[in-house]
């Protein structure tokens, strides 16, 4: 049987070039800018931002976007169970040293 394929979602494209965008910039930046920076309309940015300010992703400041503390949120945790990982690692390896 041949394996199933997916076509991809290209809303989520744009929204991940958004987020991939922000990250990039040292200052915060309007929607307007982020549309020329992508080529997308204004209105597709701005439909895009509703969802991330909702969960996060993106914080508000006047008519500026910057990345929100869901990110970094996000990446602490994961790091702390790479920390953890490791931590089991390193006693099992002690383990075998002995």
């Amino acid at each position: 049987m041949a394996a199933k394929t997916y076509n991809p979602v290209m809303s989520d494209h744009k929204l991940i070039d958004i987020i991939e965008l922000l990250h990039q910039q040292t200052t915060p930046v309007s929607a307007a800018q982020i549309a020329r920076e992508l080529g997308l309309p204004h209105a597709t940015v701005m439909s895009h931002m509703v969802v991330l300010l909702e969960r996060k992703w993106v914080r508000q400041a006047g008519e500026m976007y910057e990345p929100g503390s869901r990110i970094s949120g996000m990446y602490a945790v994961y790091l702390q169970g790479l920390k953890d990982k490791r931590g089991d690692l390193d006693r099992e390896l002690r383990q075998l040293e002995v």
